[in-house]
């Protein structure tokens, strides 16, 4: 990875698209900061499109669509994306209320099996705002656990037929084949009339974890804040760039180097 810093300044000129993952990316240990608001509502007020693309819940992400200065948010891990239309939100789902009812109560139940045979997980406190995925808590509102212990959870729902992600707090998972980025896809061709051809120059990514790597390995310019390195990534998993700060303040630093580029 190189160091953001780095990146070509001719680069830097032509981002016209930000794609954010939050936790651990524009949060740090769990607080959204000021500054990280004051840097969405920068780069929207230069003109840049933002998206907030995240593994949280249908329920969070109706409200960061309403209230925060983005664009778009891809939430559930690409289940959903709530957008602004003028006054309006918007919803794009990958499955039918049917589908995602079912789907719900097989996850569940997986789930619980989940919790007995892994001590000291339990299912994660924004369940109950979930529409099409569940999230087994190992490192936010319980004693953190190991990375290796995730990765067995991720093992365990994908041996029962789900796909599974870690991120820097929840393993999520769900049955289907989309992702962070299929439904990032989905909104640009909808609502944006655009192909990612059109925009693969202009656009960049920014995260922290392993459920972001369908992004990093699609964005040539895609970065990493500085606690991805916590992750044993392969070679071409990671992202382009690294930044020097961790979680919000690596945010700020690309935030910050692109309304400079603009100037």
């Amino acid at each position: 990875m190189i160091p953001l810093a780095k990146m070509p300044k001719d680069h830097r000129k032509d981002i016209q698209i930000v794609l954010s993952d939050i936790d651990d990316t524009l949060t740090t240990d769990g607080v959204f900061p000021a500054k990280s608001y004051t840097a969405l509502e920068a780069l929207c007020a230069t003109g840049m499109t933002v998206v907030l693309i995240t593994g949280r819940p249908a329920g969070w992400c109706d409200m960061i669509a309403r209230f925060f200065p983005v664009d778009a948010v891809v939430g559930e891990n690409g289940a959903l994306c709530f957008y602004r239309d003028g006054v309006h939100v918007r919803q794009i789902w990958h499955d039918t209320v049917e589908t995602r009812t079912g789907n719900l109560a097989q996850l569940h139940e997986i789930a619980r099996g989940i919790i007995a045979d892994f001590p000291g997980t339990a299912l994660a406190q924004d369940n109950p705002w979930r529409a099409s995925d569940v999230a087994v808590d190992f490192a936010e509102d319980v004693v953190p656990l190991s990375l290796e212990t995730a990765e067995a959870i991720r093992a365990r729902f994908e041996a029962e037929g789900a796909t599974a992600k870690v991120s820097s707090i929840h393993v999520n998972a769900w049955f289907g084949n989309y992702d962070k980025l299929s439904m990032f896809l989905r909104w640009l061709d909808t609502v944006r009339h655009q192909d990612v051809s059109d925009i693969i120059d202009q656009a960049v990514y920014v995260g922290d974890s392993p459920n972001d790597v369908p992004m990093f390995k699609r964005f040539p310019h895609s970065v990493g804040v500085k606690n991805i390195m916590h992750y044993d990534l392969r070679a071409d998993e990671c992202p382009c760039f690294i930044t020097s700060g961790v979680s919000a303040n690596g945010f700020i630093e690309l935030a910050e180097m692109l309304m400079d580029a603009r100037k």
